[in-house]
Parts: C-alpha cells; structure tokens; sequence
C-alpha cells in the first residue's frame, strides 16, 4: 500500500486556530480547527496549537507519513529562527520572543519552520494562487491591517531582520492632517486603506451602516456617497503605495487580498489609476494588479508554504 508524504501545517490566528495535513501539491487530507485561546496568554495558545496537531498526526495514522511541520502565525516573527513576539490580537507573550519552532518542534519530533501570515500567504498566492508564473510578486492583505510578502525572483524577501516588505506602513501623506496609523506614525498606507480604516472613514463622512469592509463596499455599490468616498481616498493612497513599491522593485504583479476582493472594482480601478500615474510608464505597462484567488483555503496553504518554502531553499531550488 502506497501511504502518501504529507505535511502538517498549523495556522495561528488571533481568533481561530488550525491544523492540517495536506500533500505537497496543496491537497487537503484532513483539517482541525478550534477557537484560540488568546485571552489566556502564550502557554495556553502553545498547548491548544500543539493538541491540535497531535489530532492531526493521529489521523495521519491512516493517511500517510507526516515530513515536517509548517506554521503560519498572525504575528510578529522571527522567521529564520522561529520566534513570534506580542501582536495586539495576542496579549500576554514574552516580548523578547517565544521559540515557538523549537518548542513545536520538540513536542512533535518533526522538523518545524515558521513564517508571519502575510509572508506565508504571499507564497501560498505565488505557489497556488493569482501569483502563478510571475518571478516577481508583491501580495497585500487588506484586512485588520495591512500585512504584505514579496516574492523576489521566485524566493520570499525576508529582510535583513525579518522584516522585509511592510508595505501598509510606506508614508503616502506627510500633510499636517495625516491620519495616525496604529502603529504610531502618521500618514502610513494601512491608515487609509485597511479595512478598518475604510470603514472609520465612512463613518466619518456620514455612513450609518453595518461596520464592515465588505458592508462598506456594498453601501458604495448602492450608491452610498460617504461609503463611494471612503473607497477613492483608498484606492487613490494605494495606488501612491503601489508606486512606491514598483518604483523601487519592479514587480510583474501584485496581488491584492481581503478588502479587495469584496470591494472589486470599487477599489481595484481606483488603484491601477493611481498606480499608474504615481510610477513610470515602462515599470506599469505590463504590470498586473489583480484581487488574490485562494479564498478560504488561504490560511491552510500558508502554513503548508511556510514548510515548503524552507524546504525548497535547503535544496537551492524554489519551484511553482
């Protein structure tokens, strides 16, 4: 009997958490899911991971044999050695850093690799997704915040400290009216454009709707004029961001996520618009911009990415 060489991933999000055991192809075999235990700090969140990816490899019993382990982590993280440091939606953790690879790693007996969400997710989209065949992609996930990756000439940009690409803070606005950003400086890119933000924008023009991107997006596509403004000043600041980024990288696409996928139009005509009269014409003309394709299955295939990616770099090759 053939048993098939299976991965398990684990994702790690502020208010779900999953384990999964997919093939190296990106197939779903089996998948856990419970609420995390964020509230209750680290040891708690570190056990509900690790019990789920105990009842992953117990189903891997019947399915295959397991080559390592994966992890996708809504956090700050230290990805070439596994850390993950504090985030807002995960209070309570050691602010110097916790080994979360090493102590995953230990507890499973599996070769355990570690990437934040957005860097997971940006190679999940170039691997599986509206990324593929490009040689150079940005992502940006428009949601809490804006997270991003980039994929350079095939292989994930890092950073010289892990913290390459944090595109949704480049400053679009130095006015004296700039919007402070969560992070603390005024004028970054996710305070315009992130789905919270759209949305407290909205409101601040006299939107009374649900508060939601995806209620915002439809407001404006009744015709709601706080709502349809809220989404200019957004599209017009992402595509200032965007010309920032091709200007210095020169990507072939950029692939949008979240908010852009429920807003569509609303933002993506917007952006391009923006975009292309922010950077010059031969680094535009044969860009792409197009709203990300994975969906549902996003999250699972960025932990199941986070493993591959470092496995493919161990053995020199980055493949699609």
């Amino acid at each position: 009997m053939n048993r098939d060489r299976l991965i398990l991933g684990i994702d790690l999000g502020g208010t779900k958490s999953a384990a999964t055991l997919q093939t190296s192809g990106g197939e779903l075999r089996y998948r856990v899911a419970t609420s995390t235990p964020a509230q209750d700090g680290s040891d708690a969140v570190v056990a509900t991971l690790i019990s789920l990816a105990r009842n992953a490899l117990q189903a891997a019993n019947d399915l295959g044999t397991v080559s390592g382990c994966g992890i996708s982590v809504g956090a700050p993280a230290d990805a070439a050695n596994g850390v993950v440091y504090p985030a807002p939606n995960l209070p309570g953790w050691s602010p110097i850093g916790t080994p979360l690879a090493r102590i995953v790693a230990d507890a499973l007996n599996l070769p355990t690799c570690l990437e934040n969400d957005a860097d997971a997710t940006a190679l999940a989209e170039w691997r599986f997704g509206a990324g593929r065949g490009a040689e150079t992609m940005a992502f940006l996930t428009q949601g809490t915040g804006i997270g991003s990756g980039l994929v350079l000439n095939g292989r994930l940009h890092r950073g010289a400290f892990g913290a390459g690409g944090e595109i949704g803070h480049i400053c679009v606005d130095t006015s004296d009216e700039a919007r402070v950003c969560s992070c603390g400086l005024c004028g970054c890119l996710e305070a315009y454009a992130s789905g919270p933000s759209v949305v407290r924008i909205a409101a601040e023009n006299g939107y009374r709707g649900e508060q939601s991107g995806a209620a915002v997006a439809e407001a404006a596509r009744g015709g709601d004029a706080a709502a349809l403004a809220a989404f200019a000043l957004a599209a017009d600041k992402l595509g200032r961001g965007l010309a920032v980024l091709v200007m210095l990288l020169n990507p072939e696409r950029i692939v949008l996520g979240t908010l852009a996928i429920h807003a569509g139009d609303l933002l993506l005509t917007g952006t391009e618009s923006s975009l292309r009269r922010h950077a010059w014409k031969r680094l535009t003309e044969d860009l792409t911009v197009v709203p990300a394709q994975l969906g549902d299955r996003a999250q699972d295939l960025a932990a199941l990415c986070a493993y591959l990616s470092r496995a493919d770099e161990s053995n020199g090759t980055m493949s699609q």
